[in-house]
């Protein structure tokens, strides 16, 4: 699968585990895990908002998923793996200061 943005990795790489973050990513606080795989679906529709109800819907989902499946919740990773609460968004616009 093909990045949506140029800048930006794939969903498919982060979920399967073939993404590295670079310095910048990890200043931005993403990390491998489902909670980067979200940033780069939705972006700041849900991610760096905190605990809000969207982003904590769609870990819900996944973990339903992963019950349904039988895979354990424990190889899903930690909380802030899961989430993306305080993830800089992948398409966040760019900050501009006035003079």
């Amino acid at each position: 699968m093909t990045p949506v943005k140029k800048s930006q990795p794939s969903a498919h790489n982060i979920f399967v585990g073939n993404w590295k973050p670079t310095k910048n990513d990890t200043l931005a606080k993403r990390t491998p895990g489902f909670g980067t795989t979200m940033n780069v679906l939705y972006g700041d529709q849900v991610c760096g908002q905190g605990d809000v109800d969207g982003m904590n819907s769609i870990v819900s989902h996944f973990l339903y998923y992963l019950d349904l499946l039988g895979v354990g919740r424990e190889e899903a990773g930690p909380h802030e793996v899961l989430t993306c609460a305080e993830q800089k968004p992948f398409n966040s616009a760019p900050t501009t200061t006035s003079s």
